[in-house]
């Protein structure tokens, strides 16, 4: 006779990532003709905004947008360095989706970026991009929970997991004024502009998600009289998202990507006002909200009235998620090959986090581009560029899943050494785990009602030991009694204090 069996649905998303994918772009572009001619390149610098996402039935990522390129040069007539500005777009796709997957995000990298001068009124950029994508499935886990049958025992067991209860994405623009101080040059060009936007507060209020975060602002310019500036400043935000369907003892991360940018000296109501630049951007908030679910299932059942044949399914659950932070001081020397006068501008970013090492004593590895701007003893601009590796231990729990992300956050300092400029910077990179327990769970049985009963005569009492390697089910289960009538026979409270150096009785089923 097949068991009444029981079952709970689960309902939840759980996070998916997949295999970088890399693409490159190029362009040729045509000097305006409000730009002089160009003499020589010094650098050329690029921000990727990701503005289309798609996963196709087929496996396929697909990922569009535009990468905003700024050319810093030199004019032919020797006027002060100018900047040449324009975007260029594209399209790629990779391939390694075999999971469906909702909400996809793509992280974009730029990889590397350089310009050729094909003529004074020409030029030709090439950029190398690494695309990140990652996503959430939808998952519906459905356990046996609870079985009824003449003298049915059931051993349940009881996990907690943190899942993910939903995403919830919104676009939104942002736009702010940033002064320039009146003892300083008034802003005549925009040559780059550099932002780092990292969430500080996300939480449910209500059927309301509010999100905080700041964004933190590095704007190079051109003064009006040719001289080359930064202005840094942080900028704080807050949105609301709709988070109904949530309860409030939910907890939420909330993650930003910058769909576009644009930064122009002037403001609204002053657009002559060269010691004002306003900030116009546009971007994505994706708040994932997750709560701590009890998970019940059947680990295995009996009964004392007949064998019973049980069918056991393995599945798998996210337990023990949490988020580290690793921050690692950085020193490294950019060799220039001339004698530096001043240092103009500098900037770090970090690249995709890889893990080295063997369990239990894994390593991150973070490659490091770090670029700086400066003049020689003959006030000339120059660029210089270099790529590195720097390591820190990842400390974390044996037998875990990980990802990983790194970011330059906080000052770069440069100090002007004989045979170049050395850069102090931190790295921080944020790292969550999650570790993946298989567990049992019953998915089917039936009672053999007409079965072998075991008629033959035997003792309705065993004297016997538990062994180290036993439980008091299994026992139990052996000879088709009960934990119950073996605890009580014995005149035991309760199995926390069941002897093992010492002969039991079990009473026979």
């Amino acid at each position: 006779m097949e068991l009444n069996l029981k079952t709970s649905g689960h309902d939840f998303y759980e996070p998916v990532t997949w295999q970088p994918f890399s693409c490159e772009t190029t362009r040729e572009n045509i000097v305006p003709d409000s730009c002089p001619d160009i003499a020589r390149v010094v650098d050329t610098v690029g921000t990727v905004y990701l503005t289309g996402r798609e996963l196709s039935g087929d496996g396929r990522f697909c990922a569009s947008g535009t990468v905003d390129v700024s050319v810093l040069y030199i004019p032919e007539k020797g006027e002060g360095p100018r900047s040449l500005r324009f975007q260029m777009p594209f399209q790629c796709c990779g391939e390694g989706a075999e999971d469906v997957c909702e909400f996809l995000d793509i992280r974009g990298e730029l990889r590397s970026i350089d310009t050729r001068v094909l003529n004074p009124r020409k030029v030709l950029t090439r950029a190398n991009l690494t695309l990140y994508p990652s996503g959430c499935r939808h998952v519906v886990l459905s356990l046996r929970e609870d079985a009824e049958g003449e003298g049915i025992q059931l051993l349940r067991e009881k996990r907690t997991t943190r899942v993910a209860a939903g995403v919830r994405e919104k676009e939104f623009s942002f736009v702010e004024e940033l002064p320039i101080s009146p003892g300083r040059g008034g802003a005549e060009e925009i040559v780059d502009l550099r932002l780092d936007v990292r969430g500080t507060d996300s939480k449910l209020i209500g059927s309301k998600l509010v999100v905080k975060g700041l964004i933190s602002a590095t704007a190079l310019y051109r003064e009006e009289g040719g001289r080359l500036a930064v202005l840094q400043q942080e900028m704080p935000f807050s949105q609301i998202l709709e988070g109904s369907g949530f309860d409030e003892d939910c907890e939420s991360e909330a993650v930003y990507r910058l769909l576009g940018a644009e930064c122009r000296p002037g403001s609204e109501n002053s657009p002559d006002d060269s010691h004002v630049l306003t900030v116009d951007l546009l971007l994505r908030a994706r708040v994932t909200v997750f709560r701590n679910e009890e998970v019940s299932f059947l680990a295995d059942l009996y009964s004392t009235a007949a064998p019973v044949r049980c069918e056991l399914t393995e599945f798998q659950l996210a337990e023990d998620s949490q988020r580290h932070t690793r921050r690692q001081n950085v020193r490294e020397l950019l060799e220039t090959g001339t004698p530096v006068k001043a240092v103009v501008d500098t900037e770090v970013r970090c690249g995709g986090v890889q893990f080295s090492g063997e369990t239990g004593d894994l390593t991150l590895e973070i490659p490091v581009w770090a670029r700086c701007l400066y003049m020689d003893e003959n006030d000339t601009l120059h660029s210089v560029r270099g790529e590195f590796h720097t390591t820190c231990p990842a400390d974390l729990p044996g037998g875990c899943q990980a990802a990983a992300e790194a970011i330059c956050r906080g000052d770069v300092m440069a100090s002007i050494m004989p045979d170049g400029v050395e850069l102090r910077f931190p790295v921080e990179c944020t790292v969550d785990t999650c570790r993946r327990n298989r567990h049992i769970c019953v998915s089917g049985g039936e009672t053999d009602e007409e079965g072998e009963r075991d008629a033959s005569p035997r003792p309705s009492l065993i004297l016997r030991k538990i062994g180290q390697e036993e439980t008091l089910w299994s026992v139990a289960k052996q000879y088709r009694t009960t934990c119950k009538s073996i605890l009580e026979v014995n005149e035991i409270p309760d199995e926390e204090q069941i002897p093992t150096d010492r002969m039991l009785l079990i009473p026979r089923g």
